[in-house]
């Protein structure tokens, strides 16, 4: 999910040949809705969203997250796969 208008977006997807959806939030609602919104973050004072990485069940509800105070800063694939993981073992 990403705060750049979907024209954008679609360039982006286009240019680097990605097999997967951008998801356009210009007005920062999913970014809100999942408490990810730095107001006033942007270097010319707008609200951007914060660098996370977030996995989101069926249901809608967030069932682990990353949120970094570095945007350069991201979870391995390994990371995010024991996550998965971790989501379908049995409780204790």
């Amino acid at each position: 999910m990403v705060v750049d208008p979907p024209e954008t977006n679609a360039t982006v997807s286009r240019e680097l040949a990605l097999a997967y959806p951008i998801l356009a939030d210009s007005d920062l609602a999913a970014v809100s809705a999942y408490g990810l919104r730095e107001v006033g973050g942007g270097p010319d004072g707008r609200d951007i969203a914060r660098s996370a990485s977030v996995l989101i069940d069926r249901d809608g509800i967030v069932r682990w997250r990353i949120v970094a105070d570095n945007f350069r800063v991201r979870p391995t694939p390994r990371t995010v796969l024991e996550a998965v993981d971790a989501l379908d073992a049995p409780s204790r």
